[in-house]
Formats: structure tokens, sequence, C-alpha cells
């Protein structure tokens, strides 16, 4: 990357803090929720304002561009689920029903329906074309916090404060399985690459893995000694970290749950866990305000990314995996070579918390939204 520049894109001024932010499918569009109920949506080659889609009289707090991109989902703290045109920006149905506050909406892969969770114990399956409910998936006995469809669109799972894992029909909403076995709430809930098993992560210190058709449960990955906060697969699902409260990431077996390395070195938190697109690197973001780089295969410590000067909030892998973004409570994005872990630039501009960072499909963009009230766009290669 030597003789490389970077530089700050236009940044986005909002009025009200972002609560979440999407890019459309190709990347020629991105939408953001606000804290003040309103989603802007702008041209990413030139950040002019498209729309401003009013209607929500509360925190948006989900954000989702359909599959195809041409539908806009938006989920608020005023119990509803909207649906928008993502090209001419018109209302579409409003989905009523929640009782609480819309923490979560997801589209099946086919684009064909959606599914929102909500701190009412609920997830409702709407018709993605008319807004029509579906089904009321009713079990849980304590708030949503985690919704996910399976790869084929068949299935659905949802973790809750309840403590367990259901499964459910995505096509009629019948509870297939209820998985037991967690002693407190279900933060996190994956399915493999391939479908065919899930894991689950819990403020009980284990990952459990279950088989995603029998519901039957597998291994139960033990060793974290504090709340277990991510979890993922590698991109081959042969291989799962997770990140934890207890300092460390831990590498498992997904196929027998045996315990892989300890990737030591944290002295916080771990807030973060990626994988390279390849597989053979990970990337971990603490409270020590560092990132650090693993071999996934040996557990071998690479590179200490150190600048940031508080905690790392988010850290991930461009689509080429040369480079990784992190956005931390310094208010910087940092951007540093993968391999060699150098430092590349400083990205400043923000005045509060970075949350979140995200490259767009293309590698070209990097967008980082902040508790300043502001979406910032970087141009990740030569500014």
């Amino acid at each position: 990357m030597a003789g490389v520049q970077f530089g700050e894109w236009t940044y986005v001024q909002e009025e009200s803090k972002v609560y979440s932010c999407a890019y459309s499918p190709d990347g020629q569009t991105c939408a953001m929720g606000l804290g003040n109920g309103v989603i802007r949506v702008y041209d990413t080659s030139s950040w002019a304002k498209i729309h401003t889609l009013e209607g929500h009289t509360s925190s948006v707090n989900s954000v989702v561009y359909s599959p195809s991109g041409a539908q806009i989902a938006s989920g608020s703290s005023d119990k509803k689920v909207r649906l928008w045109d993502a090209h001419s920006g018109a209302a579409g149905p409003t989905l009523e029903g929640h009782t609480f506050s819309v923490e979560s909406v997801v589209y099946s892969p086919s684009g064909a329906q959606l599914a929102s969770g909500s701190w009412d114990k609920t997830v409702r399956l709407w018709d993605a074309h008319s807004g029509a409910l579906l089904r009321t998936l009713e079990g849980h006995t304590d708030f949503v916090l985690s919704v996910v469809y399976s790869r084929s669109g068949v299935q659905i799972a949802s973790g809750s404060s309840d403590k367990t894992v259901r499964l459910w029909d995505a096509h009629s909403g019948a509870l297939l399985r209820t998985l037991e076995g967690h002693t407190s709430s279900v933060m996190s809930v994956v399915y493999s690459p391939s479908g065919a098993q899930i894991a689950s992560g819990s403020y009980d210190n284990m990952v459990r893995l279950w088989d995603a058709y029998s519901g039957a449960a597998g291994p139960t990955l033990e060793g974290h000694t504090s709340y277990v906060m991510s979890v993922v697969y590698s991109p081959s699902g042969a291989q799962i970290a997770s990140g934890s409260f207890d300092n460390t990431v831990r590498l498992w077996d997904a196929h027998s749950g045996a315990a892989g390395p300890i990737l030591e070195g944290h002295t916080s938190s771990v807030n973060s866990v990626a994988y390279s697109p390849g597989g053979a690197q990970i990337a971990s973001g603490s409270w020590d305000k560092t990132v650090r780089l693993w071999d996934a295969h040996s557990g071998t410590a690479g590179p200490t990314l150190e600048g940031h000067t508080n905690s790392v909030m988010s850290v991930v892998y461009s689509r080429s995996g040369t480079q990784i973004a992190s956005g931390s409570m310094d208010t910087t994005v940092r951007l540093w070579d993968a391999h060699s872990g150098a430092l590349l630039r400083t990205l400043e501009g923000h005045t509060n918390t970075v949350m979140s960072v995200v490259y767009s499909p293309s590698g070209a963009q990097i967008a980082s939204g902040s508790y300043d009230n502001m979406v910032r766009l970087w141009d990740a290669y030569s500014g």
C-alpha cells in the first residue's frame, strides 16, 4: 500500500443520532435510520440526499434493503415496521402488531418475506409485498434479541433473554424446536455457511452448537469465564471463533466442538471478532484500545495494532482482505495493513464514539456511524 493516500469524502451531517445504516445490494445508495424517526437515503457517488422517509414517531433501530434492492424495511421503537419503495421513496405498507419496540428486521433470502423481532417477546412474519401479517411466532417468554433466516430461507432461528433458541418453519410459522441448555440470555445466533448447524453465544459464558434440522444439541463449547458477546463461523464453516468479556478469543472445531487455541493477549473485554475473507486470519477489537491479529489455524499471535486511545468497538476486513478498518471510542476510524499491521491512516472528523464501520460492497468506500449524529464517508483507496 506504499504511496497510497487516504482521505475523507463528504460527510453526512444529521440532526439526530444515527441508529442504523445499510448499503443497497448494488452499493449505489445508503439508507440511514435516525433517532428522531426519520430515514435518509443518499446517492453514494455524490452523497446527494435522494429521499427523506418520514412516518416513524420514534427511533429507527433497524433499516435493511431487500435482496433485490427495490425495497427498504425499517423497524422502530414506535412498535412498527414500515416498508418503502427504495427507488421513489414512496411509503408502502405500515406493519402493525408488535406491542413493544422492534429491534431487528430481516428479509428472507428470496425477499418475499420479512421477520421482525421485538421486546414484546414475539417474532412476526410479514408478506414483503403487501405488508400482510402472515404469522406471529409466540413462545419466547422474554425479549427477542436475535433473529436470522437459514441460508435456504425455510427456517428461522431466534435467540432470547428467556435463555432459549427457538427454530420456526418460515412458511407456516410452526415452532419446530425449542433449544434449551443455556442458563442465561442468548445474545447471538448464527447459521453455519452450509446451513446445517447453528451456534449460539450466551451470557452463561458458553457457546452451544445445534443441528439445524433436528434441533439436537451438539457440543457445548466451555472455556470462557465471562459473557460470550460474539460468535462467528470461518468462511469454510470448519471453525468457530468466539469473543468474550474474559479478554480472550477462543477457537473451536465446528464439527466436534473440540477446543482449539486460546487467543490471549488482550487485557480487557473483546468486543468484536472477524475472519478475513480467506479465513486464514482473525482480527479482534477490545476495550484495551488495541486490535490484535491472529493466525486462524495455529492461534499464533500476529501484530498488535496500536494507536487508538480508547476502546475499539468495531473491526472489519475489506473485501480483498488486505485492509482492516477499526472504529473506536476515541472518535477515529483507523485503517491498517492486514498483513504487516502497519497503520495506514487515521480518519479524523467524528466528535464522539464510532460504533460501526462498514465497507461498501465494492470495497471502495468506508462508512462510519457515530454518537455525534453523523455518518462519515471515506475513500478506502486513493482519497
